[in-house]
């Protein structure tokens, strides 16, 4: 009787089109993420099916940047799905709480963390770090001469957020001693199975206690151990001086410090590394592109230790638009999904009842063409020149259109911190060495490898060739 409703005219969503299985069953839409290919099978169905595409019993894919404000960007913004409901996790961390009002409160204890100030300390930080990896990259280089960026993103990114969040605290250091525990590979399994079972809550709470989460709940261990040394270490300039209170705010309880030092690290380390593993290896593939960038570049600085101004590094416009044709093409998420409050809702003239699940497709707006042209499936960073025509008189660059941070309520507090990072680490790569793609690279297996479950994993490593310039 359940599937003859959902699929009958009387279902609340009867109007919507979409794929007929979709509309029976969620677990459809939970196979197609573990696929790692749902971004493009969103941007197929709403190719075939249009604005509206209904992707599971009770759940929408709304393709339209007028949708973007009354589901993320205003202050009446909707609440988040039980997509965001952690199993039988304690859901007291940020990135669980789904009640807006709840999410403004964590959010405000938090913010300090994020000012102009302590900004600027992490940005030192990532300096630091990366001029680590710089060397690393010497040391990790192959009798054949080759580096395998994917690793070594994973281990520098991890390496960094463990400092930005617990200080001198952390001890990690995967760029050094590699990964034996599996650190990397735990977050990113753990995200996998979050997004995955997220499509389907309560197959969440049955597999809850089985080996299908263990990854959730070593990932768990592992920030409680170092949370443990974090608190006998007060004084530090990181994220957890925030969350402990040290800096006169509210102190979290011991297990939302877990979950939010968790989230810290897994956020600023998984993301970064697998949009900037994408980044690499769209700007590698363009020796062009690479060389226009490497000439701005060479015009400012001499040696990768100067490119420490991120101000005068987000003011050449060349890097600016290939950090974010970067963000555009090497974050593809799907929607965020929101839930329709009592009384429903109206979008581009169609009214959606309350208590469906909703979502604006990240990766669809970042490529389509009207957000995007010419070549919206491109990397061109010439379409972010300041004077708005840098693919021609028809250029359109929306850059409103780019949701890897989300807006409004639920917005991610570390976007400038991400895209300065972004500016310091490119420059000192391109400035330290001369790349490129290995020899043989096969950029259409590659690319046909690159899964994203939230987290983006990558079946092939990025094999790349590095000589130093300097």
């Amino acid at each position: 009787m359940t599937v003859l409703y959902r699929i009958s005219p009387f279902h609340p969503l009867a109007a919507f089109p979409g794929p007929l299985i979709n509309k029976v069953t969620a677990l459809k839409l939970a196979q197609v993420v573990w696929s790692g290919k749902r971004h493009l099978m969103l941007k197929n169905w709403h190719e075939q099916y249009g604005t509206f595409v209904r992707t599971g019993p009770s759940t929408l894919s709304i393709n339209a940047s007028s949708a973007v404000m009354p589901l993320y960007a205003s202050p009446h913004s909707l609440d988040k799905s039980g997509a965001y409901r952690p199993g039988r996790f304690h859901s007291g961390g940020l990135f669980f709480i789904r009640d807006r009002e709840d999410h403004n409160k964590r959010r405000r204890i938090w913010a300090p963390a994020f000012s102009a100030s302590s900004v600027e300390n992490m940005l030192n930080v990532v300096s630091k770090r990366t001029l680590q990896m710089l060397q690393c990259m010497e040391d990790r280089r192959t009798k054949e001469g080759l580096i395998d960026m994917t690793e070594l993103l994973g281990h520098w990114a991890y390496d960094l957020m463990a400092d930005v969040t617990f200080g001198k605290a952390s001890r990690t250091e995967l760029m050094e001693d590699g990964d034996p525990h599996g650190v990397v590979e735990s977050a990113q399994n753990a995200t996998v199975v979050f997004e995955i079972l997220g499509e389907a809550p309560p197959l969440f709470d049955v597999l809850w206690y089985l080996p299908v989460t263990k990854e959730v709940h070593a990932l768990d261990r592992i920030s409680r151990n170092i949370m443990v040394e974090r608190k006998n270490a007060p004084g530090q300039e990181d994220i957890s001086a925030h969350l402990l209170g040290e800096q006169g705010g509210e102190r979290l309880s011991d297990i939302e410090l877990d979950l939010d030092a968790t989230f810290a690290i897994v956020a600023g380390s998984d993301t970064i590394a697998g949009s900037f593993t994408l980044l690499m290896f769209y700007l590698l593939r363009d020796q062009e592109t690479y060389a226009k960038l490497r000439a701005e570049l060479d015009q400012q600085f001499s040696l990768p230790e100067e490119a420490n101004d991120w101000k005068k590094l987000m003011d050449l416009p060349y890097l600016f638009g290939v950090v974010h044709e970067g963000l555009r093409l090497g974050t593809p998420f799907p929607g965020l999904p929101r839930v329709v409050a009592k009384g429903g809702m109206m979008i581009e003239g169609k009214y959606i009842p309350e208590d469906t699940v909703v979502g604006v497709p990240a990766y669809v707006q970042q490529t389509s063409p009207e957000n995007f042209y010419p070549n919206p499936m491109e990397f061109r960073p010439e379409r972010w020149a300041p004077e708005g025509d840098g693919l021609g008189p028809s250029t359109v660059t929306n850059k409103h259109a780019i949701m890897c941070f989300s807006f409004g309520p639920f917005s991610c507090l570390g976007r400038a911190f991400a895209v300065r990072e972004f500016h310091l680490v490119v420059a000192k790569l391109v400035l330290a060495f001369d790349m490129r793609l290995a020899p043989g690279f096969d950029e259409e297996k590659w690319l046909d490898g690159c899964l994203n479950m939230r987290t983006t994993v990558f079946k092939h490593p990025l094999m790349i060739t590095a000589t130093a310039r300097h």
